[in-house]
């Protein structure tokens, strides 16, 4: 497995480097511990540097400073039998994470969910939203510093994304007493069945019950073949078979189940291949409280902005 992790040196890099450490990764795992020294280039080339008069010597400085940040983290993950690389690059910091991503064939970012310039009133930092939205891979952003992943919510709805997560989950070597709650939330059916002119809501109150009983199956039986792959790995698991907006209600049963992580895929059952990113995954990023795993099941073929 190869995993990119990105810092600024801000507290959430460090809820970054705490939560690689809480994976517990097998020690042929590749880490590469990058940073971006922000070089913001304007119409004709021109930077913030070359304005102020920019020099080697102050080059030099910031390149150091740079590595000095990834040497003091690499140190604290060598120590746990990790491969560590550090990568130092100039640039758009989001542009310069998501073209290593795909030059490094990375399998999971870790990021923190905020950055050091991003205000405090933001619940998700805009280099994070968009490593987010186009990395090829999949993306954990952090929120939290953790000691050890003793509760995982992961939402279920039948998708490739979703199943690629749920692997991914169980090929970690989680605490084996880890507790795994599966969630699916049933969309409510009425209020898109109303604004169909053909459909007859009053007139097919039993037609909409009998396709509301069958999802619930199906989400059930799903559930129950997802919980056995758990359980087989020695991990508690229960279900959770909810009926609302998915996002919603993701975030309301983490509200109160308190999970050290939250893990869905990046798109749902859409079925629309142009949206890089479902909603559901957008919303619940951007509002949890708590760190998110974002899985994809296919990679990219090109680089950002190629």
């Amino acid at each position: 497995m190869k995993i990119l992790l990105a810092l600024d040196g801000s507290l959430y890099s460090e809820m970054a480097v705490r939560t690689v450490e809480a994976i517990q990764l097998p020690s042929e795992t590749e880490v590469t511990v990058m940073t971006v020294v922000p070089e913001y280039t304007f119409l004709g080339g021109i930077t913030l540097d070359i304005l102020r008069g920019g020099t080697s010597v102050r080059k030099e400085a910031q390149q150091q400073k740079a590595a000095v940040l990834l040497q003091n983290y690499a140190q604290s993950l060598t120590a746990i039998g990790l491969k560590i690389e550090s990568l130092v690059r100039w640039g758009n910091p989001a542009e310069e994470i998501l073209n290593a991503t795909y030059g490094k064939q990375v399998d999971l970012v870790v990021i923190g969910a905020k950055g050091m310039g991003d205000p405090e009133r933001f619940p998700l930092g805009t280099v994070a939203q968009k490593v987010m939205k186009y990395a090829d891979c999949s993306v954990l952003l952090t929120r939290e510093k953790i000691a050890m992943f003793r509760r995982v919510l992961l939402a279920m709805d039948g998708s490739q994304d979703a199943d690629a997560v749920a692997t991914f989950l169980l090929e970690l070597p989680l605490p084996r007493r880890s507790e795994v709650i599966l969630l699916a939330s049933l969309q409510s059916h009425s209020a898109a069945l109303s604004k169909m002119l053909s459909f007859d809501l009053e007139n097919n109150r039993q037609t909409l019950a009998e396709l509301q009983a069958n999802e619930e199956r199906e989400a059930r039986k799903l559930l129950s073949k997802t919980k056995k792959r758990f359980q087989d790995k020695g991990y508690d698991v229960s279900l959770l078979v909810l009926r609302g907006d998915p996002a919603e209600e993701i975030l309301a049963s983490a509200a109160t189940l308190y999970p050290d992580l939250i893990a869905l895929g990046a798109k749902g059952l859409t079925g629309i291949e142009a949206f890089l990113l479902g909603s559901t995954a957008q919303r619940v990023a951007r509002f949890s409280r708590y760190s998110v795993l974002i899985g994809r099941s296919q990679r990219g073929k090109k680089g950002y902005g190629k």
